[in-house]
């Protein structure tokens, strides 16, 4: 493997998490970052890796969407090698993060010698970490790699309106329409949205309310996170980027879009605090995440309690045969 295809994009001395933050603040001041960047061809797609079929998630995601790719394909250089395609020459890699939580340690016996199993083979038991440890993969933007096929945009298999109003509904959320502001109340836990009629599109309306969705899944009878902070303050403004990034996400998913001049306010905040507390962005995304599986995980649970009702209520119809 060639060191040049394999290098890392910024100094490696520096923690990840404080290059990631310091990618973004750049990207904040110039609106370039990825909830602030409208999607003028369609919805965004999220990095994801094509061999392994899995997304990336968390400051992972956030860090990929950072590098501003037409492609949303991630891999490594051996990933790439087994579809028989090739890095180019001179391409740099960029950073993800995964962390450790145990580790498989071989069985010691008094005298300090392995422990062997029926087999002959040392026994091996998995052991959970006091600390996690991170660990670090280099992967390739598709952009960066020949040979591969081109994207295929599927269409998604819903309506990204209909599926909006199914998780709205889903959620149980305490819904109410009028005056002309968006905004999510921990008191009353209720969602407050002007009417739907003053929001350019159809899109526009349901993308700012599952922004406030998100905001709603912070009430101490669900996710639990500190909502106790007056607008302005910078405990608003963290709560306001979680909530932003988790609407990124779900607009994505549902193929929706996002409006990224919703809370523009609230920029200034986000910088300082990635600023003073580089961290921010690891917490931020990890709870936009909880968002996301949180908001979804209520429309399946509903759709299957749905189900169930209806194969019920077929079970206790009678079934009047053709005699009668």
């Amino acid at each position: 493997m060639s060191p040049r295809r394999n290098r890392r994009s910024g100094g490696d001395k520096k923690p990840f998490h404080e290059r990631v933050a310091e990618s973004l603040i750049e990207q904040l001041k110039a609106g370039t970052a990825p909830w602030q960047r409208p999607w003028g061809d369609g919805p965004l797609t999220l990095p994801h890796n094509p061999v392994s079929g899995t997304r990336y998630r968390g400051i992972n995601a956030i860090n990929l969407l950072t590098a501003e790719r037409g492609d949303a394909r991630w891999m490594t250089y051996r990933q790439a090698e087994r579809t028989g395609a090739q890095v180019r020459e001179g391409e740099r890699g960029t950073l993800v993060q995964y962390w450790k939580f145990d580790e498989e340690q071989t069985v010691t016996g008094d005298n300090g010698k392995p422990v062997l199993g029926p087999d002959g083979k040392p026994e091996k038991i998995t052991v959970k970490l006091e600390r996690p440890r991170p660990f670090y993969a280099v992967v390739f933007n598709a952009e960066q790699i020949e040979g591969l096929p081109a994207i295929e945009r599927q269409p998604p298999q819903w309506d990204p309106v209909d599926r909006a109003e199914a998780i709205l509904e889903r959620s149980g959320a305490q819904i109410r329409h009028g005056g002309n502001r968006a905004f999510y109340s921990s008191l009353s836990d209720h969602i407050q949205l002007p009417s739907k009629e003053q929001f350019s599109e159809p899109a526009g309306s349901y993308a700012t309310a599952l922004h406030e969705l998100g905001h709603w899944t912070g009430h101490d009878s669900r996710l639990a996170r500190d909502m106790g902070h007056p607008f302005g303050s910078e405990g608003y403004a963290r709560e306001e980027l979680r909530a932003e990034i988790a609407s990124m996400l779900l607009g994505a998913e549902l193929g929706l879009g996002h409006d990224p001049g919703q809370h523009a306010a609230y920029v200034g905040s986000w910088i300082k605090a990635l600023q003073e507390d580089p961290h921010e962005i690891f917490r931020a995304a990890s709870a936009a995440e909880d968002i996301r599986s949180f908001v979804l995980g209520l429309e399946q649970k509903r759709a299957l309690e749905h189900e169930q009702q209806e194969q019920r209520q077929a079970e206790r119809t009678p079934v009047m045969s053709s005699a009668q």
